[in-house]
């Protein structure tokens, strides 16, 4: 099977994908994501697999991009859909059953994208349509957007709203002028007990469970640093057209949020719907992510709802087991909050282990913990 695609226009990278472009300069597999699934012989049929691999593949023009030196991202043809520049799949028969190594670069989508691109595979796996990609046009209407005032006027809400000095993440125990190679470490604090509270919190005001941890890593910020006012990133799937609901690319936005210390849980709660509707309604703008800005922003602490990677193969018609492919990864960012809404709720810190002791993500850790016990009680 060939993909053909149905545009020769070159398009700049999308921001973050620029982000990770600009850091594959000096870390050439970074973001490189990789899992390896092992499925039984006896339960299906292994050349239908390979077969709705490439279909699901074939569907989403991202895995037929190639990228230039200049971060410019041309569609072409290939015959082989399932190994491009940043993308491979590759099967290994064995007696009783079929391994499959999947590997997709962050430079090419989000976390939504892979629900995507799971929904697609079993679909072609079940002989069903496949719903279009319409990735290439999307590039080009962001293209046109570009140069509309709207554009330029969210430019200007976003540098009037953000300027200022405030800190964005904990005090790091290394100072980021060092410059050194660091591993990532996690940190799991389970929050299974506290999910009926936060439930009723977030019901009781209209704010969504990433907002009250967004919130609370707020406070938790300016306790850690003596301020008073702290800002962090909250991490926004965007894709709100309907034509934008297939696309596998990097769609996702990073939306800043400054709170400002006050003791009504009432008036915190009002900020962050704010904050959120505000840097919402202001996102098409990559502020965080756009020189100069992003000097300061991509330190900060960046809060995000995930799936896990177990929750997400869960709907597939036939179970596929998932291997151990871990090991130890470099540190891509100084702090992530990761919520893992699932059997149990858990928040997890990603950190880089050269900048933070465990000790120190362990009492900003516990912080985080007490604002959202504070704003649970009534």
């Amino acid at each position: 099977m060939t993909f053909k695609p149905n545009i020769e226009q070159s398009f700049p990278l999308m921001p973050y994908s620029q982000l990770v472009w600009d850091m594959m300069k000096y870390e050439p597999k970074i973001y490189n994501n990789q899992i390896l699934l092992k499925v039984s012989k006896k339960q299906v049929d292994t050349e239908k697999i390979k077969n709705a691999f490439r279909k699901a593949f074939l569907n989403h023009p991202a895995f037929s991009t190639r990228i230039d030196e200049n971060g410019l991202q041309t569609f072409f043809d290939t015959n082989d859909i399932l190994h491009g520049q940043f993308h491979s799949v590759d099967f290994t028969d064995e007696a009783d059953s079929l391994k499959i190594s999947v590997s997709i670069n962050r430079i090419l989508g989000d976390g939504a994208s892979g629900r995507i691109l799971i929904e697609d595979f079993i679909k072609a796996y079940l002989g069903e349509q496949l719903e279009k990609d319409n990735y290439a046009n999307y590039l080009a209407q962001l293209e046109k957007y570009k140069l509309t005032e709207r554009y330029q006027l969210h430019k200007q809400w976003l540098e009037q709203h953000f300027a200022g000095d405030y800190p964005v993440h904990p005090r790091t125990d290394l100072p980021l002028s060092e410059k050194v190679e660091s591993y990532e470490a996690l940190y799991f604090d389970d929050y299974t007990a506290q999910r009926t509270a936060l439930t009723e919190l977030g019901v009781k005001y209209v704010v969504s469970l990433s907002a009250i941890v967004s919130l609370a890593a707020c406070l938790a910020i300016m306790d850690y640093n003596g301020m008073d006012i702290s800002a962090i990133t909250w991490a926004y799937e965007g894709r709100e057209k309907l034509e934008e609901q297939r696309v596998f690319g990097s769609l996702h936005r990073d939306i800043p949020l400054l709170i400002k210390k006050e003791n009504s849980k009432a008036g915190l709660l009002r900020q962050i719907r704010q904050e959120l509707r505000d840097g919402i309604s202001h996102s098409t703008y990559p502020y965080t992510l756009t020189p100069p800005y992003s000097d300061k922003w991509n330190y900060a602490v960046n809060v995000l709802q995930m799936d896990s990677v177990e929750s997400m193969l869960a709907i597939m018609p036939f179970p596929f087991e998932v291997l151990d492919t871990e090991k130890p990864r470099l540190a891509y960012s100084l702090l992530d909050i990761e919520i893992y809404d699932e059997q149990q709720l858990t928040i997890v810190y990603r950190y880089s282990s050269a900048h933070y002791k465990e000790e120190s993500i362990r009492r900003f850790a516990s912080l985080v913990r007490l604002h959202i016990e504070q704003l649970c009680r009534e």
